[in-house]
């Protein structure tokens, strides 16, 4: 889930990304609009080249636990390549093309 207005960044433990600027971001719109945030899970992806023209993958799906005041990792969810291949790495290509676009927009 989307933290609430409480987020501190001392709590976080990780470099802050513009999805998570984003989100904290959009909780703080709803905030000062008077609306609860509302719940969002957050999947993040690491893709890994292995050669010049294979990657491989691991991704998470995390979600906003309120009662431990952190993300946690969403069971049964996420995973890793099957294996090595030039499809990761046409898929690790277009997230860092998309990525730039959406930072440098």
């Amino acid at each position: 889930m989307r933290p609430s207005t409480k987020i501190s960044a001392g709590r976080r433990t990780k470099t802050c990304s513009q999805p998570d600027a984003k989100i904290a971001a959009a909780a703080i719109v709803d905030a000062l609009n008077g609306r609860e945030p509302q719940p969002l899970k957050i999947i993040n992806t690491c893709y890994s080249f292995v050669s010049q023209n294979e990657a491989i993958r691991v991704s998470s799906v995390h979600q906003w636990e309120p009662g431990q005041g952190t993300l946690i990792a969403v069971k049964g969810a996420g995973g890793v390549s099957a294996a090595r291949s030039e499809a990761e790495a046409t898929f690790a290509w277009n997230w860092a093309r998309t990525i730039w676009a959406d930072s440098l927009a």
